[in-house]
């Protein structure tokens, strides 16, 4: 009998509480929504990202005179920059897949000299412009993306829609400097009442 009455003195405690938070959380619901990632994602994601560089350096002096930038979104790993040789660029991907939570790599290592420090900050400048119009972009889900940018080439990762993957692409269009653009991103289902790919409205020209 004791047993029963702490158990419902626990349930109504529990159904208290639930009911206290639902109250100061407002009327939405908690939690993540699809391809918003956690505090636990993005701590997973940059431990992918250092392992990955102390772990190549580790495997090979050579990777000192290359230039690795490695970007992890949710375990799919991007490598893009130079590196001297084939058999670099191939040690470079081993290396990655050899990590437990890697789930993918993209790698666009391409080979030759590495970029000078005035390409490398050019590009650091468009990414950062990419971000802030991603950011200041209303309603764009700039948290669901990450950004990289290497020759004027910019990577877009995300999990994303198919309309906010047309929105991000022209919006990185806008910006002065892009050369080209590659997608890899995850399409998510469209919200119910979104329009669909066929009737959604065209991209504009960039």
């Amino acid at each position: 009998m004791y047993r029963i009455l702490l158990a419902s003195s626990l349930a109504l405690a529990m159904a208290g509480c639930n009911s206290l938070i639902a109250s100061a959380t407002g009327p939405d619901p908690i939690g993540s929504s699809s391809g918003t990632r956690t505090l636990s994602q993005r701590i997973e994601d940059g431990s992918i990202e250092r392992t990955a560089g102390v772990n190549m350096h580790k495997a090979n002096a050579d990777f000192r005179q290359a230039n690795v930038n490695i970007l992890s979104f949710y375990g799919s790993v991007l490598l893009a920059g130079q590196v001297p040789s084939e058999e670099l660029k191939a040690e470079a991907e081993r290396v990655v897949r050899r990590i437990a939570e890697v789930k993918q790599v993209h790698n666009e290592l391409t080979v030759g000299p590495s970029s000078y420090y005035q390409e490398r900050s050019s590009d650091g400048v468009i990414s950062m412009r990419i971000r802030s119009a991603f950011t200041f972009e209303k309603g764009f889900p700039a948290s669901r993306t990450k950004i990289l940018t290497v020759a004027g080439t910019v990577y877009l990762m995300g999990k994303l829609t198919t309309e906010e993957s047309e929105q991000a692409v022209n919006l990185i269009k806008q910006v002065a400097g892009v050369k080209k653009i590659i997608k890899l991103v995850d399409l998510l289902p469209s919200p119910e009442g979104a329009p669909t790919p066929a009737n959604a409205p065209a991209p504009s020209q960039g």
